[in-house]
């Protein structure tokens, strides 16, 4: 069986797809780990997700469970094996606003590592236009029947019902907290930023008007307020680069203790 995660950037899709593999390994199913060569790639991860490429995977994995994660946009033949149930899939989505100061913070950290990805993202005006491709992305997604969408909020503070909604579509039964246990300091959860409610609070006026208005269809289809918690608890402390390389290499070491690795498996 295929899992795919779909997530629109900053909205803790790859905790989701931890948490996906987690519920596989703790129900007894087990899951598949991809190979990359010359890549020690902490996840499945491809940009773009073909029908091809999955028959590649489903011959790889010999009958194992095997959960990918995109942010790309979703194809034709991959929705047509979604809607025949052939293989399963997730969106996840978060307020536009709180993306964007995310990134922002990404691109700060980025500028300062000296790597590419987010270094141009200055402010959180800066990405619009990388929101507003993820959102078509997102629609794509949430438009097939069967796929399960999930909010930030859900899956960061109501984490036992994301839980039990993966596990009741995989069709397996888990304890959710046995499931939550290795996540609950936040040190093995990968691309983890701030981790706090509500932080378009921290926005000025006229900027979320801008966001408030561009994203108005969005705005309109989700509370994107709801399940956040009244009395947040204190944030994570923020990594350093030192901090993100150790917890990197933890993620690594229990990743391939946890899963079977199924070969290399080339993108298209």
């Amino acid at each position: 069986m295929i899992y795919i995660c779909y997530g629109a950037t900053k909205s803790a899709s790859t905790y989701l797809y931890q948490l996906t593999e987690e519920i596989l390994c703790v129900s007894g199913k087990g899951f598949g780990r991809i190979r990359r060569r010359d890549s020690r790639k902490l996840e499945n991860y491809y940009d773009f997700i073909t029908g091809p490429f999955l028959e590649r995977v489903e011959r790889a994995a010999g009958g194992r469970n095997v959960v990918l994660k995109t942010h790309g946009a979703l194809q034709p033949e991959v929705a047509e094996r979604i809607r025949a149930g052939e293989i399963l899939a997730s969106a996840s989505i978060r307020d536009p606003r709180e993306m964007a100061l995310s990134m922002a913070d990404n691109g700060a950290r980025a500028r300062k590592l000296g790597i590419l990805p987010f270094a141009e993202i200055h402010t959180p005006a800066d990405a619009l236009p990388s929101i507003a491709m993820q959102m078509d992305y997102f629609a794509q997604w949430a438009a097939v029947p069967g796929v399960e969408l999930f909010t930030y909020n859900e899956i960061c503070f109501a984490s036992e019902a994301a839980v039990a909604r993966v596990a009741r579509h995989l069709g397996v039964a888990v304890d959710a907290a046995e499931v939550l246990a290795p996540f609950r300091d936040g040190t093995l959860i990968g691309q983890f930023n701030v981790g706090r409610p509500q932080r378009y609070r921290e926005m000025d006026a006229a900027t979320q008007a801008l966001f408030l208005d561009r994203f108005a269809d969005i705005y309109a289809r989700f509370d994107f307020d709801a399940l956040a918690p009244a009395a947040p608890a204190a944030a994570l402390p923020r990594r350093g680069a030192l901090g993100h390389r150790l917890e990197s290499a933890r993620r690594l070491v229990r990743r391939t203790w946890q899963a079977r690795s199924i070969g290399v498996v080339e993108p298209d």
